[in-house]
C-alpha cells in the first residue's frame, strides 16, 4: 500500500467535479481528507492523503488535473 499527500485547488468553474467519489469508484484509491476549505461561491482547496496502489494514485492524480484542478504535492508544515 502506498500513500501520497496532495493539495487540490479548485477553481470556481470546477467546484462541482465529484473528485473524492471518483477517486474511490474509478481508481480504487482511498482518500483521507486532512483539511479543506471549499465554497460554492469561490472555489477552494482540499488537502488529502491518497492511499492505494502507486500506479492507481498516479492515474487518479492525472485524471484530477485533466478536470482542471491544480494538484501539488503537500508537505506538512513543521510543528
Amino acid at each position: 500500500m502506498h500513500s501520497r499527500k496532495v493539495k487540490f485547488e479548485f477553481p470556481l468553474t470546477q467546484i462541482q467535479v465529484p473528485v473524492v467519489s471518483s477517486l474511490v469508484k474509478e481508481f480504487d484509491v482511498a482518500p483521507n481528507i486532512l483539511s479543506a476549505n471549499i465554497s460554492p461561491l469561490s472555489g477552494g482547496w482540499l488537502i488529502v492523503e491518497l492511499i492505494g496502489d502507486e500506479q492507481q494514485i498516479e492515474r487518479a492524480v492525472k485524471w484530477t488535473v485533466g478536470h482542471g484542478i491544480t494538484v501539488t504535492d503537500y508537505v506538512s508544515p513543521a510543528a
